[in-house]
């Protein structure tokens, strides 16, 4: 997952546990990595219209993403790879495509082209068939880390473990309390450096950010282009926000949550969750405006020099 990623668990069996949290966090590599070959994703980018055969769990998450791509209307798009590896950010090799290549690419990026189907050549009833059209290619990287949070945290469950914590490149997913009883506590890192915006205190909970503010480029043009992107235009995103914390029980939900609400901006975002309300945000905004949701009232606490938080009801 190009990351730094670690496993912090607490009891009898957490040695055992810890071995393999770190087998099923590779097994997720083979399984949804756009560049390791032989992954799952790898195979569907290169024959998307043959297709891949997999079982209910990636066709579970495949579905899942699907779904938040409508419901967020399109801000989380699972299809976006042909864009992000034309601007360079698969490969390191940055360039700012221009008008007509971006037109271009945008006939590949309709998520409603992505067909989940029972495999009808398996001796498996459990088994699905995933394609999409020519010259699409998919990538997970919005809701790869949570789902492998999730599948870890489930795995240290089984094995006994009661308090654990796990950190994959940022993506902060915690088991129970911490082993004396009490909440973890969680800091939203401040992006212009320093101490942390704030901290939250949970338990059984992911904490996920969506950030610009470490991986971008800077153009000939002098703009500096981030690593998020509106599969409407074709380009990074450009609007009000720095970075989106979201909040709640799942990590896949929060993984998805922080990069779909990012690409919303601030008043969209808002909006989403008033509607919706089963998760909690904290949004940092380009001005240092901090909004925060209600159901984190209680559970947040600033640090010294956080410009004055507003709490949306």
């Amino acid at each position: 997952m190009d990351t730094f990623m670690t496993v912090r668990s607490y009891g009898r069996n957490c040695r055992e546990a810890n071995r393999l949290a770190r087998e099923s966090l590779l097994e997720c590599e083979d399984l949804i990595s756009t560049t390791k070959e032989n992954s799952l994703i790898y195979m569907l980018n290169e024959e998307p219209e043959k297709g891949v055969k997999t079982g209910v769990e990636i066709c579970g998450l495949v579905d899942f993403s699907i779904k938040m791509a409508e419901r967020t209307y399109g801000a989380l798009n699972p299809v976006l790879f042909p864009v992000t590896r034309a601007w360079g950010f698969t490969s390191g090799n940055f360039r700012i495509p221009d008008e007509q290549e971006i037109e271009e690419l945008l006939k590949l990026v309709d998520y409603r082209n992505i067909k989940i189907e029972p495999a009808e050549d398996s001796a498996e009833k459990a088994e699905f068939r995933i394609s999409m059209k020519a010259g699409m290619m998919m990538d997970l990287g919005a809701v790869g880390k949570g789902f492998a949070g999730d599948r870890v945290l489930k795995m240290l469950s089984l094995a006994g473990i009661e308090s654990a914590i796990i950190d994959l490149g940022g993506n902060i997913q915690v088991l129970g309390n911490k082993p004396d009883g009490s909440p973890w506590t969680v800091g939203v890192k401040n992006p212009w450096g320093g101490e942390p915006v704030c901290g939250i205190k949970v338990s059984d909970c992911a904490v996920v950010t969506s950030g610009g503010y470490e991986r971008f480029f800077e153009g000939e043009d002098g703009r500096r282009y981030i690593h998020i992107f509106d599969g409407r235009t074709g380009c990074p995103v450009e609007n009000d926000l720095v970075a989106v914390t979201a909040v709640c029980a799942s990590g896949l939900y929060a993984d998805s949550l922080s990069t779909a609400l990012f690409v919303m901006g601030s008043e969209k975002a808002v909006s989403f969750w008033r509607e919706n309300r089963d998760f909690d945000f904290v949004i940092i905004k380009k001005d240092a405006a901090v909004l925060y949701t209600a159901g984190l009232k209680g559970k947040i606490f600033f640090t010294a020099g956080t410009p004055a938080a507003v709490c949306v009801e």
